[in-house]
């Protein structure tokens, strides 16, 4: 299969994007259709269904009351035990896997109502 890097624009954000030709060996090799994605890498980051970024604890201490988040693209996100919003108070653990809200600072960008995700 012939592959080539496309210049392609983001229906989120709509900024051009490049879908490159290492995105489109990996889906082949993997077994998966070749089609160009609608979403630059950032915005593919967010669960489709209610658009909140999506990410895993990096670290958290509990005695200090915060931690960081990694989203899948490497970006790490600051957030603070307050910003929980889960009704049973679920621990949190390096690795679990959230979704937020992102919102930015005076200190930077921040993660905001974060929800631990179950199971």
């Amino acid at each position: 299969m012939n592959f080539r890097d496309q210049r392609l624009t983001c229906t989120v954000c709509t900024k051009a994007f490049i879908f490159t030709v290492t995105e489109q060996r990996q889906l082949d090799e993997s077994g998966q259709e070749v089609l160009p994605p609608d979403q630059c890498s950032k915005c593919r980051t967010r669960d489709p269904e209610t658009g909140r970024w999506t990410g895993r604890i990096k670290w958290f201490s509990g005695e200090k009351g915060y931690g960081f988040i990694v989203k899948p693209d490497g970006d790490e996100l600051f957030f603070h035990r307050s910003q929980v919003v889960d009704e049973l108070m679920a621990p949190i653990e390096e690795g679990t896997s959230v979704t937020f809200d992102q919102v930015s600072t005076e200190r930077g960008a921040e993660a905001n109502q974060v929800k631990i995700s179950q199971g």
